[in-house]
């Protein structure tokens, strides 16, 4: 009886591509004021004057310098800043950016209404976060609960393009996005430890299958 080992390297190459790859998470700190960025980090948007070259922001948005009937200045924060609301257009704006490994902003009055998409490659949605997360989420224009940094970090194999920012009611306040960018080597797009060593156990199951195809195993019957 002939036995001939068969199909190992398809196996292989499915058992390493089903490797999961990271997932995107947030944390928080209460404002007012603003804590700043995070370690590692700098702001790369502070909305006082043009956006800075590779930045662009699409959808219905207004700035203002102080509390109007509008918006409300986030606590603690005496510049000009960015807002989008159902009474402007849509009530949703994105802003674009460099690849990024992580993202920060600060969220002034934050409303149940509020809601922020963090975009990944291609505008894929990589992670959602409502107001409601920070309850009562009530717009008080200066408690800390509800004038926050919030920090967006990438998952490993991904990438940070944008945020999708979206009001339903009066307003959505944004200002001084900060963050890290790819290039400076934070390592987003770089598999973990435990992802390395299941890849390489994955490559060494397929070069080992190799050679057993090349050299098949034969059985002599009783």
């Amino acid at each position: 009886m002939r036995l001939i080992l068969r199909n190992l390297v398809p196996s292989a190459l499915i058992a390493l591509m089903a490797v999961p790859v990271g997932a995107a998470t947030y944390t928080n700190l209460p404002g007012a004021p603003d804590t700043g960025p995070a370690a590692g980090q700098s702001v790369l948007v502070d909305f006082n004057g043009e956006l800075p070259d590779g930045y662009f922001l699409s959808g219905d948005f207004a700035y203002a310098n102080d509390t109007t009937g509008a918006a409300a200045s986030p606590a603690g924060d005496s510049s000009r800043y960015l807002y989008t609301s159902s009474a402007v257009g849509s009530g949703v704006a994105t802003l674009s950016t460099f690849d990024l490994s992580s993202v920060s902003f600060y969220w002034g009055s934050i409303d149940s209404y509020n809601s922020v998409d963090l975009l990944g490659a291609d505008g894929v949605t990589l992670l959602s976060v409502g107001g409601s997360a920070f309850s009562p989420a009530n717009g008080d224009q200066s408690a800390a609960i509800t004038n926050q940094r919030i920090f967006f970090t990438a998952g490993a194999g991904e990438v940070i393009t944008g945020l999708r920012f979206t009001a339903t009611g009066v307003a959505f306040e944004i200002d001084d996005v900060a963050g890290r960018l790819i290039s400076d080597g934070a390592g987003a797009a770089v598999p973990e430890p435990a992802t390395w060593a299941l890849m390489i156990g994955g490559f060494g199951m397929v070069g080992f299958a190799a050679r057993r195809r090349r050299a098949s195993i034969s059985t002599v019957a009783a």
